[in-house]
């Protein structure tokens, strides 16, 4: 019988999540450990959670480090063999982080793995190699919101790309992983539930939608342009920046928050475009 105790450390990233967070918590068993990086800097909520939890650290940085770098942050901080990042709106199924810490101590080679998602089906073309080996699938790409790592194999690639704030962070993580012979696998008989787009709490809800707008259209021409080349990033997203461009004309005088979504949209591209860095954040007081 394989050990499970003591491998894997529970890694999570707040923003505005009072709620969510306190949700999430409650489904953790207390066995384990769990890091938070609470990136609005809730110093009230750190001693409210702690207080509750013996078994969790909340880190407060110095500022808002965006969703990879909040991940990267806690990381440096994890001293156990494996770390588990899930999203505060995941809905963990019984026993599904053993199952996976289980899968991780009987295979090698691999970065990271993730567990299937309820009511998502994977695109044909994110599959290297359809389940090998009892239900494990070799992917190009797994989404983001459950990601168990594994610290042997990835130490000396590092983690994410602290330049990119939000989105895209997962795709130029896997694609420097799979350049160093790295599997990134889907165990596809072990499933959570994921609710999608729902981490911060609802209030901050339309500034939340923009700030995801400005930072999409930057990092994913960042990414194409670090990973490729400048022109193959243009080609990725003129298509939309030119979109963006018509939508906030057109949507000006008739709909205000549309013509802002595509406004940040726009803006996110073009500073992207001149290099500049994925400045933009949420603006709430």
């Amino acid at each position: 019988m394989i050990k499970t105790d003591g491998l894997v450390t529970i890694i999570l990233v707040s923003f505005y999540s009072d709620q969510q967070i306190k949700k999430i918590l409650k489904q953790i068993p207390s066995k384990y450990n769990v890091i938070v990086t609470e990136n609005s800097l809730n110093e009230k909520l750190k001693y409210e959670i702690e207080t509750i939890y013996k078994n969790v650290k909340i880190l407060i940085p110095s500022c808002n480090l965006g969703n990879g770098g909040g991940i990267n942050l806690a990381l440096k901080n994890v001293k156990t063999k494996y770390a588990f990042y899930i999203d505060i709106d995941i809905e963990l199924k019984i026993n599904s982080i053993e199952q996976l810490t289980i899968v991780a101590e009987q295979h090698h080679g691999w970065a990271v793995l993730a567990p299937n998602i309820i009511n998502y089906k994977y695109n044909s073309d994110y599959f290297v190699k359809k389940n090998f080996q009892k239900q494990l699938s070799k992917m190009r790409f797994v989404e983001g919101c459950a990601l168990f790592f594994n610290f042997k194999e990835i130490e000396q690639l590092g983690f994410y790309d602290s330049k990119i704030f939000l989105y895209y962070e997962e795709d130029d993580l896997f694609f420097k992983y799979l350049k160093n012979d790295l599997d990134i696998i889907l165990c596809e008989n072990i499933f959570i539930s994921h609710k999608g787009n729902s981490s911060t709490d609802d209030v901050y809800k339309f500034e939340i939608e923009l700030n995801r707008n400005w930072h999409y259209m930057w990092s994913k021409f960042y990414y194409y342009k670090k990973n490729f080349s400048y022109s193959k990033g243009i080609k990725e997203t003129l298509a939309q920046f030119i979109k963006s461009i018509f939508k906030l004309i057109f949507f000006y005088l008739i709909n205000k928050k549309k013509f802002l979504v595509y406004k940040n949209r726009a803006l996110g591209l073009l500073n992207s475009y001149l290099n500049k860095p994925s400045w933009r954040r949420p603006n709430i007081k």
